[in-house]
């Protein structure tokens, strides 16, 4: 295949420099797109289609790399012949394996998750008029084979106790198919959502189990696809006050870089601002249907902050799916199932729906912590805090998911600022994404005490009694440490000047501050001194200031982001530690 020189070399410029526009539009949804496909070489997609023929398609990468390589098609951002032979070459297999691949493929093809994106494609390209009516016939007849029962690998019982984020994808693809008109089964899509209506929330947020934040919104993603593209069963009015209580959340969670919260598996990668974007760009669409301008110019802004977020890893050369620098072959900060082939173009997908959605008539508008403090609590299912002031952000968990994270405070962010450079996502101590390093315990910012000689930390996550306001510009969590009869208590403050956090306890106490080192390609500069420690990166220094000493420990801990080592504030009966973030142009 060739590639189209000019825009894949400029994909990545492109969306940089769009990101100084007032509002996201959908040309620049395309960019996205255009820089997830990019990253796959020619040789790279012939080679993924040679093996696709010999061994059948695997799973739901190689159909996503197809419609997204389609959009770009019928968008004219690919015009050679030979990107036109490659993608209907492509295409002809997805469509012509999609009703037998289940079967002969054991359960691990894809349909459930890209049968709707397939379909999506189909209309973009008939729009287009760029093939004959022969050739996608043949794609819409290779479609319409297909039988829910014998198609989709998840198909739980109607009272299955486990939520599965699957069903919900194989759902909203039937419900493509219906709208499709490709015998589509409308009872299939009701029984695929409605044993899944149990597992929200009080405030509207799917739990998926041990409730990664990414399964939330992802799988809400699919229920309102579906509504966007017919679904009008008996469960959507359930579904639509589901959407209602979890609008404000959506908002207050994504942090001040326009980043999906940490939590969980499937964090840590591009594709989270992708479903972002789109889950914000259903809203803006929703709400001015239902006469909330000022919602929907609140959701058009925050999907503009999610594409921004994509900027500052788009400079990685060669572009990486999960954010981090070190080599794509080590799968560093991945998931087994994690991989490049199936979670860079991941991207794309959710980019398409974005740009399906986005109504570039509703502006955007500033958010409420652009002028005012904002702090939201989950329900206990969650275990989550958050809050926001000024261009900070600041993310609580306890107790966190040991499977991924560590429980305290794992996220500080200023607008603007490198998303890792103070602390985006806490470490867990075996977590079940690849590392090179060993982890010593679980990590976050977090208490410590010392008691008959040893420091001891709240490893275990027991925190209790955590309250969380907002008032004059500024947003405040108070949680008790357990420990033990003597508690301690524990605050955290955000305001535009900076965070600070306070421990008030008896005896010798310690906070722990993670001090970034290395995102696998570049080191940071560390600058420690008595009471303060400095980190460096492109431009931007994060500072950590104490009213005690500042202490190396000397150890190494790995997230997805890289490299970061333990210091340790530490005072006794009360100890502050302020964390501001700044710019050399002094910002």
């Amino acid at each position: 295949m060739k590639r189209t020189t000019s825009k894949t070399i400029l994909a990545a410029v492109a969306i940089s420099m769009a990101m100084t526009a007032a509002a996201v539009t959908k040309s620049k949804y395309l960019d996205v797109v255009e820089m997830a496909v990019g990253a796959y070489s020619p040789d790279h997609i012939a080679s993924y289609l040679k093996d696709i023929r010999k061994k059948g398609i695997q799973e739901h990468g190689f159909p996503r790399l197809t419609s997204n390589l389609g959009l770009l098609v019928a968008a004219g951002r690919r015009t050679s012949p030979e990107d036109r032979a490659t993608f209907k070459a492509m295409m002809d297999e997805c469509c012509g394996q999609m009703a037998t691949a289940l079967k002969r493929n054991g359960g691990r093809v894809g349909n459930d998750f890209t049968v709707k994106e397939v379909i999506l494609c189909l209309y973009e390209v008939e729009r287009a008029r760029i093939f004959p009516k022969e050739t996608t016939d043949a794609w819409r007849a290779g479609i319409a084979r297909c039988v829910p029962k014998s198609t989709y690998s998840c198909i739980p019982k109607p009272d299955d106790p486990v939520a599965h984020n699957w069903a919900i994808f194989a759902g909203a693809s039937e419900q493509l198919r219906c709208h499709a008109g490709l015998g589509g089964d409308p009872a299939f899509v009701e029984r695929q959502f409605a044993g899944q209506l149990r597992f929200f929330d009080a405030n509207g947020m799917y739990k998926d189990p041990n409730q990664p934040l990414v399964y939330d919104g992802v799988t809400r993603l699919q229920f309102m696809l579906a509504l966007r593209y017919g679904y009008n069963g008996p469960s959507r009015e359930f579904l639509e006050r589901q959407f209602l209580k979890s609008a404000e959340p959506t908002l207050l969670m994504q942090s001040a870089t326009g980043e999906l919260p940490f939590g969980g598996r499937s964090n840590q990668f591009l594709h989270n601002e992708g479903f972002v974007a789109a889950v914000c760009e259903w809203y803006a669409g929703w709400f001015r249907e239902r006469g909330d301008m000022r919602m929907a110019q609140r959701f058009r802004a925050a999907a503009r902050r999610a594409v921004e977020s994509l900027a500052y890893w788009a400079k990685a050369k060669p572009l990486h799916h999960v954010k981090n620098r070190f080599p794509r072959n080590s799968r560093y900060g991945c998931e087994g199932y994690g991989y490049f082939d199936k979670y860079m173009v991941t991207l794309g997908s959710w980019a398409t729906m974005a740009y399906l959605f986005a109504d570039e008539s509703i502006p955007d508008a500033d958010l409420p912590e652009d002028s005012e403090a904002t702090t939201f609590v989950t329900t206990p299912d969650f275990h989550m805090a958050f809050m926001k002031a000024g261009k900070y952000c600041v993310q609580f968990d306890a107790p966190a998911d040991g499977h991924y994270d560590g429980s305290g405070i794992g996220r500080i962010q200023r607008r603007g600022a490198p998303p890792p450079l103070a602390l985006s996502v806490p470490f867990a101590k075996k977590p079940n994404y690849g590392l090179d390093v060993t982890n010593a315990t679980p990590l976050a910012i977090m208490p410590g005490w010392l008691r008959d000689g040893k420091w001891k930390y709240s490893y275990d996550g027991k925190y209790t009694n955590l309250t969380a306001s907002a008032a004059d510009g500024r947003a405040k969590m108070d949680v008790e440490v357990v420990r033990g009869t003597s508690p301690l208590r524990l605050s955290c403050e955000v305001s535009a000047d900076g965070v600070e956090i306070v421990l008030v306890g008896d005896g010798e106490l310690a906070l722990v501050l993670p001090v970034f080192e290395f995102d696998g390609e570049r080191k940071t500069e560390v600058r420690a001194g008595e009471k303060s420690v400095d980190v460096s990166l492109d431009g931007w220094t994060c500072r950590y200031e104490a009213n005690g000493a500042m202490v190396d420990t000397g150890l190494v801990y790995g997230n997805r982001n890289g490299h970061y080592r333990r210091y340790e504030a530490r005072a006794n009966g009360c100890l502050r530690v302020k964390a501001k973030i700044v710019a050399k142009t002094g910002e």
